[in-house]
């Protein structure tokens, strides 16, 4: 079992919607796969509850305290656990990457969102110092072809903490809001660009030899 987390002590960065569609993409490719809601906001729980009836997608299990995060895991047969990490939950989310091979740590185009990611970052080194393993990379989320910090930040250029960026990024489009609010997936729409987004990304870290 792979264990996939999205970080960032940032709210807003667009963790939720990725999970959502990372696990969305695992599930159609055949795998067996949990979403687990780490977020005590509950929006993947949410989400999950709004889906038609016979939506394609993957099932929602809630854990967000340190104890029932080590429960939730203690029943769990899958391929992949997808978690959805809280913002501001440092407890919480050094938990997460205490039981995951591969931590995806979430910015947008924005300082902000930068420099609340360093927090993760020593997380993701403490581990690693203590002879734990776990894969880590930054993905950006929401950019903005086009825009002069959108730019500087899919480069890569910025980054001196010693962690990988992946090449692929999300954009920010219309669809993944209102597939999110419909309680389906960006697989369930007619964004083929989207869709083509969310499997590269997942190509890339199969590419890497993280699965």
């Amino acid at each position: 079992m792979k264990v996939i987390c999205l970080v960032n002590e940032k709210g807003g960065s667009g963790k939720s919607t990725l999970s959502i569609n990372l696990a969305t993409a695992l599930h159609r490719a055949g795998k067996q796969v949990i979403l687990l809601d780490a977020d005590p906001q509950g929006t993947a729980r949410d989400w999950r509850d709004a889906s038609p009836a016979d939506a394609d997608l993957p099932p929602v299990l809630a854990a967000d305290r340190p104890n029932t995060l080590t429960s939730a895991f203690a029943g769990i047969h899958a391929d992949f656990v997808v978690i959805d990490a809280p913002a501001k939950a440092e407890a919480m989310s050094a938990a997460i990457i205490g039981k995951s091979d591969i931590a995806l740590i979430v910015v947008q185009p924005s300082a902000a969102d930068v420099w609340a990611s360093a927090a993760i970052v020593k997380m993701v080194q403490s581990k690693r110092s203590l002879g734990g393993v776990i894969e880590a990379a930054f993905v950006v989320n929401r950019a903005t072809v086009g825009r002069n910090l959108t730019a500087e930040i899919t480069s890569g250029d910025w980054n001196e903490y010693g962690i990988d960026q992946l090449e692929n990024f999300v954009s920010d489009r219309e669809s993944f809001k209102t597939s999110l609010a419909k309680g389906l997936s960006i697989f369930d729409t007619n964004d083929s660009k989207a869709k083509a987004e969310i499997e590269l990304i997942i190509q890339e870290i199969e590419n890497e030899k993280w699965f």
